[in-house]
């Protein structure tokens, strides 16, 4: 338990701060509703995009996958670009650029020809407009997470960044389970043939949902009290590379690529993990919707526990039990999906989605609490995106990883997704505990360090 001395003042809610933080959670649902029907369809796409003598082995699944690294190492331009342009012209009005620019790239993903038409070209368009979509996600949450957080009473600062960064599996179970109502719909041979562009058109929706909100609102009362003041700075970007933002920077930079490598350990494997085990292409998109269900219920709880046990706290104790746990949780993933034992599915699911992201849950509050207003956009964007730089790559890692496991894993890549587990947890556990404890400061004043 961290005391804070809280006043009436942290229990005050600023005007709109719903629509502040509903829109960030329908903005960040999609990021993850995109993302999942990539990897819900990875088996799907690779023989969509990949020649037939490559699109079923385990190296034509991990190319498949690099078309969701295409879109995450695209990220940090885009935290790059529009996290200065939230800090210079306002949070509120660059989120409508992004939302604007990731509905729009989200359903043009529809329109690729296949490897059929067109050969390996088919290939390299997807990864293009995956890269040009991911710029946007990455201006989406270098906007999106100080926008929330700025509207935000700072008692439960922890709960709506949990609601928040929840938005996201919320979108990874929903696109699990379109995936898999599709296929019950119009078949394995038609999802194959042509139903997977329907799906990635799906995405307009939300997208459409997040502007409407977004344009009914103003710009944070932080932003606009840094505005009055004068403290903006002319390109703030740049300043998080100066002393002392500089040093929180670099910590952030270790702590995320850690989450990251937790993220990636559900989304790269879960649905690679129960197809080589056996089980139809439906039924593992849908325990990889129940796997986002449970992801979003433990991002928003230990979002909550952070107001309670301060940041550092919750997120080392998180370090700790994911690595503890991740080889018997990953293992009883895939030895469900063996023998198609429903209680151990669900159990499973729940494992793999609690461990990889309940750590999530704290993102957006305390890189918010991290970086000063005249620079929170850019600190929090590219300070997120910065984990990328290493972990994006995690397909090309776990080629020869899975060489290593082989033994282990008997064909399947359940032991290869509990090693990056286990990495996690060591480094964004490490991170945390070397990094300050942010509960209960003023973001008008946040002293980096």
């Amino acid at each position: 338990m961290v005391r804070v001395q809280w006043s009436p003042e942290h229990y005050k809610w600023p005007p709109r701060s719903g629509s502040a933080i509903a829109s960030q959670f329908v903005g960040f649902f999609l990021d993850a509703y995109d993302l999942t029907f990539v990897t819900a369809m990875t088996t799907i796409l690779a023989a969509v995009l990949m020649p037939p003598t490559l699109s079923k082995s385990v190296v034509g699944y991990f190319l498949t996958l690099l078309g969701y690294a295409f879109t995450m190492i695209a990220r940090p331009v885009g935290s790059a670009l529009f996290g200065n342009f939230a800090d210079r012209i306002g949070r509120r009005d660059t989120l409508m650029i992004t939302i604007l620019g990731y509905g729009i790239m989200s359903a043009v993903t529809a329109a690729i020809p296949t490897y059929a038409q067109v050969g390996w070209a088919a290939f390299w368009i997807y990864a293009v407009i995956r890269f040009i979509l991911g710029v946007f996600v990455g201006g989406e949450y270098a906007a999106g997470h100080p926008f929330a957080m700025e509207f935000s009473a700072p008692r439960w600062r922890g709960l709506v960044s949990g609601i928040v960064q929840g938005g996201f599996s919320w979108g990874v179970a929903l696109g699990g389970f379109v995936v898999s109502a599709f296929t019950a719909v119009f078949g394995i041979k038609a999802m194959y043939a042509y139903a997977w562009r329907y799906i990635f058109l799906t995405g307009l929706i939300p997208a459409v949902v997040a502007f409407m909100i977004r344009y009914t609102m103003p710009d944070t009362p932080v932003f606009e009290e840094a505005k009055e003041k004068g403290q903006l700075e002319r390109v703030p970007f740049f300043s998080i590379f100066k002393p002392p933002a500089l040093w929180t920077f670099l910590q952030v930079l270790v702590f995320m690529t850690g989450l990251f490598f937790s993220s990636y350990s559900m989304f790269d494997f879960a649905t690679g993990i129960y197809a080589r085990a056996g089980l139809p292409e439906g039924l593992a998109s849908f325990y990889y919707g129940i796997m986002g269900v449970f992801a979003a219920i433990a991002a928003t709880l230990w979002g909550l526990a952070s107001d309670f046990i301060g940041r550092k706290n919750a997120l080392v104790i998180a370090a700790i039990v994911s690595a503890v746990l991740a080889v018997p949780a990953y293992y009883v993933v895939y030895y469900s999906a063996v023998v198609r034992s429903v209680p151990l599915l669900v159990l499973g699911a729940f494992l793999m989605g609690w461990l990889s992201q309940w750590s999530w849950g704290l993102v957006p509050v305390y890189l918010s609490e991290r970086f000063a207003t005249q620079r929170r956009g850019s600190g929090v964007g590219f300070g997120y995106s910065s984990g990328i730089f290493i972990s994006a790559w995690m397909p090309l890692y776990s080629i020869p990883l899975y060489g290593v496991f082989k033994p282990i894993e008997d064909g399947n890549i359940w032991f290869t997704a509990a090693f990056w587990l286990i990495l996690a947890g060591v480094v964004y556990g490490i991170a945390a505990a070397i990094g300050p404890e942010t509960i209960g400061i003023d973001l008008r004043i946040v002293k980096e360090k």
